[in-house]
């Protein structure tokens, strides 16, 4: 199945990954002038820029990992009901204002372009799915059932 994603997320994903990409070459190179240094198991310069290597690498895997992707465009977004590409203010019960949370994929989470994501295929994002604004659900939250109103639903824009 296809992991939804913003297309202005896809372009930042796109320069996000040239970017590692670009960093793993340069890190290679540093992994090389470290190792003509001599003795590697006393080399702290050539173990920093391995153990650099790996999180590039493991990163790029990371976001790679998602594909493929469904590109979701601007006029794919509705507000008449929630669900991906929406700003979805939500009141808990108990409290006396609404909290923002931005339903998106884990695309947006991992880059971290939007405060309060809330992934899609959480808990939460599944529970949100389909809501219109005065509906109510319920969610186990520490053995507790909490009640949470929709307030509004508005569309993120990709330009955020």
């Amino acid at each position: 199945m296809a992991t939804l994603i913003l297309k202005n997320t896809h372009l930042a994903l796109d320069e996000e990954i040239k970017s590692l990409e670009k960093l793993k070459r340069e890190t290679s190179e540093k992994i090389g002038e470290a190792a003509d240094h001599g003795d590697l198991k006393e080399n702290a310069e050539y173990h920093a820029a391995r153990e650099k290597q790996s999180l590039i690498v493991y990163k790029i895997q990371l976001m790679q990992s998602y594909a493929p992707f469904r590109v979701i465009n601007d006029n794919e977004i509705t507000t008449d009901q929630a669900g991906f590409g929406n700003k979805v203010s939500i009141l808990e019960e108990g409290k006396s204002n609404p909290d923002d949370y931005y339903i998106l994929g884990p695309i947006e989470e991992e880059l971290d372009l939007f405060p309060f994501i809330v992934t899609y295929h959480s808990p939460f994002g599944r529970e949100v799915a389909g809501k219109k604004v005065g509906d109510f659900f319920h969610l186990d939250i520490r053995g507790i059932k909490t009640k949470f109103t929709v307030t509004k639903i508005e569309k993120i824009s990709s330009d955020k």
